[in-house]
């Protein structure tokens, strides 16, 4: 519990500093996750590359009104390797390192208990893939979650576009990789991704959709989900 909460003050803190952020506060309706959830993020590019974090609150206590049950974050830092371009001329290639990590609060025989959401360093290279009008930024990775067996990989898909004079934003991710199973021995993959859809009110504040689509999260066997949220996100 005390990790949770010094984790929770060390983001606040760096919020405070960063300018590029956006906030954003999901309500998620499908009939396994009726909550809200939080998400603060900030990109960054610089000279030398780019530094992106963002770390999530799920507000499902079992206390009313309900505080937060679970925080994860993950922060990443992208190092470009200087003179080297991809084939589409876009900017350099880059060297990406980066950590996860989080924690889950719920409640068990009347009892409050937590445990760590698997502490996770991650390093492999990016690469720019333009299609048509739209830049796809995709990652490269070995992993290396604490207590896993063996080593594993994972496959990472972003994009930002927008849409109609900037009216709309078509932004979200994707990630494959493999891990340990549970009950066996051996491995399984993994597939997540969160398209979102923004509409612009004004030039910070913008009402949406996410579609959170997963298969075998957070651990398998587990069928195909769909669970679609309705959010507002305000842009600092």
């Amino acid at each position: 519990m005390k990790r949770f909460y010094t984790l929770f003050v060390i983001v606040l803190f760096a919020c405070l500093s960063v300018k590029s952020q956006n906030l954003q506060m999901h309500y998620d309706f499908s009939s396994e996750r009726q909550f809200f959830t939080s998400t603060l993020e900030m990109f960054r590019p610089d000279s030398l590359g780019s530094t992106f974090w963002f770390i999530d609150f799920d507000f499902n206590s079992p206390d009313k009104p309900r505080g937060i049950s679970m925080a994860y974050w993950e922060i990443a830092r992208d190092f470009y390797i200087p003179g080297l371009k991809n084939i589409s001329g876009l900017e350099e290639l880059s060297l990406h390192i980066e950590y996860n990590d989080g924690v889950q609060i719920m409640e068990a025989d009347s009892a409050v208990t937590g445990f760590n959401l698997n502490s996770t360093w991650l390093a492999g290279f990016g690469y720019p893939v333009k299609i048509g009008n739209v830049v796809l930024g995709t990652q490269l990775l070995y992993k290396r979650p604490r207590g896993a067996q063996s080593a594993d990989f994972q496959f990472t898909v972003t994009w930002f576009q927008p849409l109609l004079k900037n009216q709309f934003v078509f932004t979200g991710f994707m990630d494959l990789w493999s891990q340990d199973k549970i009950l066996e021995d051996g491995k399984e993959l993994v597939f997540q991704a969160e398209p979102q859809l923004w509409y612009a009110m004004t030039k910070k504040l913008f009402i949406g959709s996410e579609l959170e689509i997963s298969k075998n999260f957070p651990f398998g066997p587990a069928d195909w989900k769909f669970q679609p949220t309705l959010a507002m996100k305000w842009e600092f």
